[in-house]
C-alpha cells in the first residue's frame, strides 16, 4: 500500500523512491491532478444547506474536512486509474493533462467566487426559515481562509501516516514476497488504527467523560436547595438521600412548580406536584432503584393523582423542566412524575459508550411503576402516561418495542393511557418502525400511521395534514422538529440518501438540500451539535411544544384548544 505521489501528471504517477530533499522535509509537491479535482467537488458541496444554518468558522472547518477526504479519495482512484494503464499498456497525451490542469485550475476559481455568492443566499434563506438573523457577506473570506487551513492541515497529517506507510511497506517488500508484503503491510496499519482508535483515542475519552461528568454530578448547582416539601424525593420525609440523587436528580426535585404559579393560571387552590427520583447512588442496581421510586410513589401517595408520568432520563439524568412545569400547571398539580438515573454522562456520549443502559433504565422503571399501579383499584389510580425526550425516548420505548409496528403499538396501547415521545433519536426502535410503516404519501418527517387512528406525529408544521377528529384512546404522540440533526441524522448517511430530503422538506428546512456522498455525512456531524443550540420550535428545542402534546395526550376533562393557546401564552409570555 503507498500513499498519494509527491509528483503528479494527469493521471498520478507512482512516487519516486528517492524523493528530493526539499520534498522530504516540506511533505509538498505538486497535487495529485485527480485528488485536487475530486476536493473542488467537495468543496462545493459543502457548501449546501443541509438541516442547520452553519457559522463561517463552523462551514470553514466542514469545508476543509471534506476537501481533505475529497483530496485523499481522488488520490486514491487516481492512483488506481494510473495501474490500470499502466497495465493495458496506455497513456494520457500530454494535451488532455494541461487541459485537465486548467479545468481544476478554473474550478477551483469558480467554486471560490460561488462561496461570495451562493453560499450567503442558501445560509440566509435558511436563517430565514428559522427566525434567526443573517451573518454579513463579508464572513465568506473567513469562511475560505479557515477551510484553507484546516484542509491543509489534515492534508499533511495524511502525508505524514502515508509515508510511514509507504515505509513500512517498502521494509516489507525487502523481506517478503510481494502478496505477503502486502497483505502484512495492510494488516499491521488495521491493526494500529484500531489500537489508537480504540485503545488511545475513544478509552481516554470515557476516562476523561467519567472523571469530568463524575465530578459535576456529584455537585450541586448554585441555588439549589434541598426541598421540604413532603411530596418531592430527596426531602427530609424521603427515602432518598438528598445527596444520591446526582446533578439533574437535585435540579428536578427541588424545582418543582409552585402552588402560587400554578394558581396564577388556574385562578384555583392547587395541589403540590409530586416529583419522584432515584439516582445512581440512591441503590445498588437498576432494578433496586426502580423499586427505591416505587417506594417513593408509596411514600406520597401518587396513586390518588390524577396522573401519574413515567419519565426516561437523557443520559445526564436531566428530565427537561419545560415539560415538567406545562404537566402540572395544566392539571394543577395534580400530577406525580417519577424519574431514574442511569447515566451522568451527556447523552452523545451515552450513546456511544452506554447505549444500553438507557433501554435496561426505561424498561424497568416502567415495569415497576406498571406492576405496583396495576395492583390500584381501577376506578381511583392516576392515568399512567410514558415520556421520554431524546436518549430518554429511546429508552422509554425499550418497555414496548415488539418484533413489528403492529406488536409495538398494541404494547403501548394495553400498557398505558397515553405516550408522549418527544425529539426520538434515529436508533429509537418503534420510531423507525412507525416511520418506514407510514401511510403511503405521508412524508419522511411527518408520517401518518394507519390514518392517524392512535399514533399521530406533531411538527409544528403550518401545513399539516387533517387527520380526523376520532383519535382512538390511548393517545400515542411522537413530536419531532424536521430540522431536527437527532432525529434525522443517520450513521449510513455517507452513502445512501436521507429520506428527510424527499420533497417536500419540512416547514423549516430548505427546499435547495441535496445529497452528496460522505459530503452530507459531515456536514451532519456539525448539524448533530448545532441542532441543541437551535431556536425554540427548531432543531432539538422542544420547550414551547409541551403545552400543546400535554393536552393531545393527557388533557384535563374540558380543555380546549383555547386552553392550550392561553397555557402556552403562560408558559412563554413573549413567544421564546
Amino acid at each position: 500500500m503507498s500513499d498519494a505521489p509527491s509528483s503528479a501528471a494527469a493521471v498520478d504517477e507512482p512516487t519516486p523512491v528517492e524523493a528530493p530533499p526539499a520534498a522530504r522535509l516540506a511533505y509538498f509537491g505538486r497535487p495529485s491532478l485527480c485528488g485536487a479535482a475530486l476536493a473542488i467537488i467537495f468543496w462545493w458541496r459543502s457548501l449546501s444547506p443541509t438541516l442547520m444554518p452553519r457559522t463561517w468558522i463552523a462551514q470553514g472547518i466542514v469545508t476543509g474536512v471534506c476537501i481533505a477526504i475529497g483530496y485523499a479519495i481522488g488520490t486514491l482512484l487516481g492512483r488506481v486509474g494510473h495501474l490500470l494503464l499502466q497495465r493495458f499498456g496506455l497513456e494520457v497525451p500530454e494535451s488532455a493533462r494541461r487541459g485537465a490542469r486548467w479545468g481544476v485550475v478554473g474550478g477551483a476559481f469558480a467554486v471560490s467566487v460561488l462561496s461570495w455568492t451562493a453560499w450567503p443566499d442558501w445560509q440566509d434563506a435558511q436563517r430565514d426559515l428559522l427566525g434567526m438573523d443573517h451573518d454579513p457577506r463579508v464572513v465568506a473570506l473567513p469562511m475560505q481562509l479557515v477551510a484553507l487551513v484546516v484542509a491543509s492541515m489534515l492534508g499533511l497529517f495524511g502525508r505524514w501516516v502515508g509515508r510511514g506507510v509507504q515505509r513500512l511497506h517498502r521494509f516489507n517488500l525487502r523481506h517478503l514476497p510481494v502478496a505477503v508484503a502486502t497483505v502484512a503491510t495492510i494488516a499491521i496499519v488495521g491493526v494500529v488504527a484500531n489500537f489508537v482508535l480504540r485503545d488511545v483515542l475513544v478509552a481516554r475519552l470515557v476516562g476523561w467523560a467519567d472523571t469530568s461528568f463524575g465530578a459535576v454530578d456529584a455537585g450541586t448547582n448554585e441555588g439549589t436547595v434541598r426541598p421540604t416539601s413532603a411530596t418531592s424525593s430527596g426531602s427530609p420525609d424521603s427515602l432518598v438521600a438528598w445527596n444520591t440523587l446526582g446533578v439533574q436528580g437535585r435540579e428536578f426535585v427541588a424545582h418543582a412548580t409552585s402552588t402560587e404559579r400554578i394558581e396564577d393560571f388556574t385562578g384555583q387552590p392547587a395541589t403540590n406536584p409530586i416529583r419522584v427520583y432515584a439516582g445512581i447512588r440512591s441503590a445498588a442496581d437498576v432494578e433496586e432503584r426502580a423499586q427505591l421510586a416505587v417506594e417513593e410513589l408509596d411514600r406520597t401517595d401518587a396513586w390518588d393523582r390524577d396522573v401519574l408520568v413515567v419519565a426516561t432520563t437523557t443520559g445526564t439524568g436531566w428530565i427537561d423542566p419545560d415539560a415538567a412545569e406545562a404537566l402540572e400547571v395544566m392539571h394543577g398539580g395534580n400530577t406525580a412524575i417519577v424519574g431514574m438515573q442511569y447515566s451522568f454522562l451527556p447523552s452523545w456520549i451515552s450513546t456511544l459508550v452506554d447505549q444500553g443502559n438507557a433501554q435496561e433504565a426505561g424498561r424497568a422503571l416502567f415495569e415497576a411503576v406498571h406492576d405496583a399501579w396495576a395492583q390500584q383499584p381501577t376506578e381511583h389510580r392516576p392515568k399512567l402516561i410514558a415520556f421520554g425526550l431524546s436518549l430518554g425516548s429511546y429508552g422509554g420505548e425499550a418497555a414496548f418495542a415488539g418484533s413489528d409496528l403492529r406488536a409495538s403499538v398494541e404494547s403501548m396501547a394495553r400498557l398505558t393511557d397515553g405516550v408522549l415521545f418527544v425529539g426520538p433519536t434515529n436508533d429509537n426502535v418503534i420510531w423507525r418502525q412507525l416511520t418506514s410503516g407510514r401511510d403511503l404519501g405521508s412524508p419522511y418527517w411527518e408520517p401518518v400511521i394507519d390514518g392517524g387512528r392512535q399514533v399521530r406525529f406533531q411538527t409544528r408544521s403550518p401545513e399539516a395534514g387533517a387527520l380526523p377528529a376520532d383519535w382512538e384512546d390511548p393517545h400515542i404522540l411522537y413530536v419531532q422538529h424536521p430540522s431536527d440533526p437527532v432525529t434525522f441524522w443517520t450513521m449510513d448517511g455517507w452513502r445512501t440518501r436521507p429520506g428527510w430530503m424527499d420533497s417536500p422538506t419540512g416547514h423549516d428546512v430548505s427546499n435547495d438540500v441535496s445529497w452528496t456522498p460522505i459530503v452530507t455525512w459531515v456536514q451532519g456531524l456539525y448539524d448533530l451539535t448545532a441542532g441543541f443550540a437551535a431556536p425554540p420550535g427548531h432543531g432539538h428545542d422542544f420547550r414551547l411544544d409541551y403545552a400543546r402534546s400535554w393536552g393531545r395526550v393527557v388533557p384535563p376533562d374540558g380543555w380546549t384548544d383555547r386552553d392550550t393557546r392561553r397555557l402556552e401564552d403562560f408558559l412563554f409570555p413573549s413567544g421564546d
